[in-house]
């Protein structure tokens, strides 16, 4: 069984070479720029033949989540994008950053979903203020706690007394 990573860069480079394109990983070109549409339906028949026939590992509950052929070519669809997308090998070398960090912060709590519709139908500068204050104490509320354990017997004698306890 092979790695969903791996089942997907194999099959992006085995539909280009078959295409007769000798893709260099880590090169100077990004694999978007190669792939035509084509070849990503291509790809994701590959993948999809691979999830389907339990030749890539998928956790047990995607598995249910994702229990029909339908369900799964979006599955692989996602699946492809994101590794064309994130995979440094595939972009000169260069690590994923999303366009826009943080963006989809809170876009699980169903009062942050709420009260983003309510900020979209509202026109009133003073409402859209107060809604935008409400969205963000929400955020503010629901944001995990970072803790950091420091070791101070790993520090230099003279930087110990910097640790906070």
């Amino acid at each position: 069984m092979s790695k969903q990573k791996t089942a997907v860069c194999n099959a992006l480079l085995t539909v280009l070479k078959d295409r007769g394109v000798d893709y260099e990983i880590n090169g100077e070109t990004p694999i978007r720029e190669v792939l035509t549409d084509t070849d990503k339906a291509k790809a994701r028949a590959i993948v999809l033949e691979g999830f389907m026939s339990g030749h890539i590992d998928m956790s047990e509950s995607a598995r249910e989540k994702y229990n029909t052929e339908a369900l799964m070519k979006t599955y692989v669809s996602g699946v492809v994008n994101n590794w064309i997308k994130k995979n440094p090998e595939f972009n000169c070398g260069v690590k994923y950053k999303p366009a826009n960090p943080g963006s989809r912060t809170g876009s699980q709590d169903e009062q942050v979903k709420n009260l983003r519709l309510l900020l979209k139908q509202t026109e009133d500068p003073q409402a859209r203020t107060e809604i935008q204050t409400a969205i963000n104490e929400r955020l503010a509320e629901i944001k995990p706690k970072a803790t950091v354990t420091i070791d101070a017997d790993k520090l230099p004698e003279h930087l110990r007394h910097l640790v906070k306890k």
